[in-house]
């Protein structure tokens, strides 16, 4: 067995940062054992009494959640999902890119959300929704009528009489959900897909929701029909990157013109969050008319830890490493000391990120014996850059997850990261005008631009060639370039024609995306997000928009988007190298940049969580070529590769470098 010094030097660094940013509480796996109960109870706690009322009399609340940067909102959101979605339906809402979008985007990620299974069940919340109706509660009935379309919808028509927008359209959609072959196409209708009439035809619906009074209409629905269900929590989360007025501020009204909908129109059962960085909610809610600030219902503001919750979340990052050590150190705390927060925070209180970072450089202090060379930032980026990118390929599986004016904001921000001026709505049209802009290439005189269409409705494809050909008409732009992975029509059809007209490579051009392109540009959109809410975090630095951008350039992440690569911003490389066996290096290498000191056998096992498919005597001989470059050492030489750890040695005018006593 081990000592826990031993220990230490062979894992990896508890507090590190890679370790520890939030977002969608669907999309992460927050650690229950990592959780300090007492951090945050007293807001947990107010959450949960305004839920409890909800519950009970069905009426509408909204709560707004503010605190500083680093003070753990998206992650309090995470927990109180976690305590409470057995007592309710749990919606997350990132920020979206126009506020003439709300409606539509608000709609697309309560149906995503709405979509997941939670811990403990078969069913997704949606089916779950579906049979707490009080239409599902006569089950004699339900079993007669659910294999009759018709008599489902006068079963639910007759429930509910009144109020509920294209109410055969809506009924016959719920329908679809019960239907285990129209189950994701139902879903694709209610998150506002623009749907093609063969698929409409196969739901038995009209049409599609393609505006934003038809978005408003059925989330109006979901809360006019819920008054017998769990209650629905929204939670929309860095409400501080919404769209900004142009001194910057962030524009919230969009939002509470919502909100305020949710209320006067008496939707039953929704619970509202609003989490915002308190600085931003100062200056913003100045332009708010009062009578939205009067919906607030409670105001919750996220404090600092005191130093006993300090140390409590100090122990319980070591624990799993105390864990393994024979025999137990002494202090839980071991190799940290009480002491340290109390002079680093004299004041008694603290940042809850600050306090993981201070316990993050005093854990690599203690692991070298010494304080550690500069650090590298770019190496931790790409730390945290691989990390987010994988699970955006195993959350995001089809490129219609995103709406064409979600597509078009992620595209613009990368490019724009790699300095690209871009200028949004190119074109000239109430609805396409958000999914296209203009840019011009630092080394082109040309005018270029971007037009992202996947909606699938032939119609919809017609009336955008149509938008397309008359703006081309007023040269809008030199070369207009179509993105597009959805089918483009058949000869017959006239969008095909005006297509195959306007899009033939003389200048104007189409480009196929495909799905790891997507990956690129989510993956990128997310970090953005997390900057604008102060919530990306290097070696204690909180990262900026013009940062992030510079880290992205310096670390040529987005060099292998096969978007970007097509369209000209970044280069194809000439000879395809092999790919995997580059990217284990750089993740080696990277590794053990951040840890400085890790166990072989540690650095082998990491690497091969992220890439599963490669064998392990792959990993073994990318770090011999490490060590052959001398960017690394291995420590002793010629130990057994499992009694080794592996040590970065990082380049001095002399060559040299520090090494751990």
């Amino acid at each position: 067995m081990a000592t826990i010094d031993e220990i230490i030097k062979q894992e990896v660094n508890p507090f590190d940062p890679v370790t520890f940013k939030t977002g969608n509480f669907w999309r992460e796996d927050q650690q229950v054992a990592a959780t300090v109960d007492s951090i945050h109870q007293e807001a947990i706690t107010q959450v949960t009494e305004v839920l409890r009322l909800v519950a009970r009399d069905q009426r509408t609340r909204t709560i707004l959640l503010d605190g500083d940067s680093g003070s753990g909102k998206s992650y309090l959101l995470g927990r109180l999902k976690q305590k409470l979605n057995p007592y309710a339906f749990f919606i997350y809402i990132d920020p979206w890119a126009d506020n003439q979008h709300i409606w539509r985007h608000t709609l697309r990620q309560m149906v995503d959300s709405l979509m997941q299974k939670p811990e403990g069940q078969k069913s997704s919340q949606l089916i779950l929704w579906l049979k707490g109706l009080s239409a599902f509660k006569d089950r004699s009935m339900m079993r007669r009528i659910l294999g009759e379309r018709g008599l489902f919808i006068r079963n639910f028509r007759s429930t509910y009489p009144s109020g509920i927008y294209q109410a055969r359209d809506f009924f016959g959609v719920l329908y679809g959900l019960t239907n285990q072959d129209l189950y994701f196409l139902a879903c694709d209708w209610l998150r506002g897909e623009n749907l093609d009439r063969d698929d409409l035809n196969a739901l038995g619906v009209n049409q599609p929701i393609d505006n934003e009074e038809a978005a408003r209409g059925i989330i109006g629905n979901f809360g006019r029909i819920s008054a017998s269900t769990k209650p629905i929590v929204l939670c929309f989360d860095q409400a501080e990157m919404t769209p900004k007025f142009a001194d910057g501020i962030p524009n919230l009204q969009s939002l509470f013109n919502l909100n305020r909908t949710f209320h006067n129109q008496y939707l039953k059962n929704i619970l509202v969050i609003i989490s915002i960085v308190t600085n931003q909610w100062k200056v913003s809610k100045e332009r708010l008319e009062q009578s939205d600030l009067a919906g607030i219902e409670k105001q919750v503001r996220l404090k600092s830890i005191n130093l006993e919750q300090a140390e409590a979340l100090w122990i319980t990052r070591l624990y799993s490493l105390h864990d393994q050590a024979t025999p137990k150190p002494d202090s839980p705390l071991y190799p940290l000391q009480k002491q340290a927060l109390e002079q680093k925070f004299p004041g008694g209180r603290a940042n809850l990120r600050n306090v993981l970072g201070l316990g993050g450089e005093l854990f690599i202090e203690h692991k070298l014996g010494h304080k550690p060379p500069i650090e590298d930032a770019v190496a931790t980026f790409k730390l945290i850059w691989l990390k987010e990118f994988h699970k955006t390929q195993q959350k995001v599986e089809r490129i219609r997850q995103f709406s064409s004016v979600d597509l078009t904001q992620m595209l613009q921000q990368a490019m724009n990261a790699l300095q690209i001026n871009t200028d949004p709505h190119l074109l000239n049209h109430a609805k396409y005008s958000s999914y296209s802009f203009s840019y011009q290439h630092p080394d082109k005189t040309e005018r270029l631009g971007i037009f992202w269409n996947e909606e699938p409705n032939m119609t919809s494809f017609n009336a955008a060639m149509n938008a397309c050909e008359k703006d081309l008409e007023k040269n809008c732009c030199d070369t207009l370039i179509l993105v597009r992975a959805e089918k483009l029509g058949q000869a017959k059809n006239k969008g095909y024609k005006l297509f195959k007209k306007l899009f033939n490579g003389s200048p104007h051009r189409h480009l196929t995306p495909h799905l790891d392109s997507i990956h690129y540009l989510r993956t990128y959109q997310l970090l953005v997000n997390s900057a604008g809410a102060g919530e990306l975090v290097i070696h204690q630095q909180t990262l900026d928009l013009p940062t992030l951008e510079k880290l992205i350039r310096d670390s040529h992440v987005l060099q292998n988007c096969p978007l970007l690569q097509d369209i000209g911003i970044v280069s194809k490389p000439i000879i395809k190298p092999e790919p995997d066996l580059i990217k284990i290096k750089d993740f080696l290498l990277n590794l053990v940049k951040t840890q400085f000191m890790i166990g072989r056998q540690k650095l082998v096992d990491l690497t091969m969580q992220d890439f599963s498919h490669i064998d392990e005597s792959q990993i073994n001989q990318q770090i011999q070529t490490l060590c052959q470059e001398n960017q690394i050492t291995l420590i002793p030489p010629d130990a057994k590769p499992q009694d080794q750890s592996v040590c970065w040695k990082p380049q001095t005018k002399n060559n040299t470098s520090p090494q751990p006593k």
